[in-house]
């Protein structure tokens, strides 16, 4: 029972890295790069780190939560536009070569805005 825990511990470890993508809108059909880092501390917990551009502006972001498990990742970041605080909800999954999954968008405290998808593989 052991031997599993730790494999799949490590096996989640081996997702540590910088990724990089692209996102896309459902709606007004927007898009563009996406990128994150994915940090493990050593205690299991991880550090996402994610920037995203629009109409080619680069878009910092502060985490707010993240979970990352079994190759799922589940992480929620907040970003400013203007005139708005916004959070982005972010899922996905790991199958091997990339990260592919989807996102919703809501003014903090609000109503949805906008969602998409979007895919990143390991940045070379």
């Amino acid at each position: 029972m052991l031997l599993l825990v730790l494999g799949g511990y490590c096996a989640g470890r081996d997702l540590a890295g910088r990724y990089t993508g692209e996102w896309k809108s459902d709606s007004s059909g927007n898009g563009g790069a996406i990128r994150m880092t994915l940090d493990a501390a050593p205690d299991g917990t991880w550090k996402c780190e994610v920037s995203f551009s629009i109409e080619g502006v680069d878009i910092k972001t502060t985490t707010h939560q993240i979970k990352l498990q079994d190759s799922k990742l589940d992480v929620s970041y907040d970003f400013e536009a203007p005139g708005a605080r916004l959070r982005s909800h972010m899922t996905g999954e790991w199958n091997g070569s990339v990260f592919q999954g989807r996102y919703e968008t809501s003014v903090i405290d609000g109503d949805a805005i906008d969602a998409g998808t979007w895919s990143a593989s390991r940045a070379k």
